[in-house]
């Protein structure tokens, strides 16, 4: 897919976000003093950092699969384009 998607903008900017506000907030050192004093928050952190790259990795799978879609939809609406050209003889009476 060329360029990025919608769902991906959007879970950029959520990152991006989180991030800045990480940035702002943390202090040298408070992670590693954390770590050591509760290993389960660590653990904790580190399950959620794999699943929200997980689901940024579907979120931008997801964008392929829309885009696919509209192509198709696209493809679809073109062929039944034709609807309209058909010349009254191959018109079938109906009933």
């Amino acid at each position: 897919m060329a360029g990025t998607g919608l769902l991906e903008t959007l879970a950029k900017t959520d990152l991006d976000a989180l991030l800045e506000d990480l940035r702002t907030r943390y202090r040298a050192g408070t992670l590693e003093g954390l770590s050591a004093r509760d290993p389960e928050w660590r653990a904790a952190v580190d399950r959620a950092e794999r699943e929200v790259g997980g689901l940024y990795e579907a979120l931008r799978e997801a964008d392929v699969t829309f885009s696919r879609w509209r192509v198709a939809v696209s493809e679809l609406s073109r062929l039944c384009d034709r609807l309209e050209d058909v010349p009254p003889e191959y018109l079938q009476q109906v009933a």
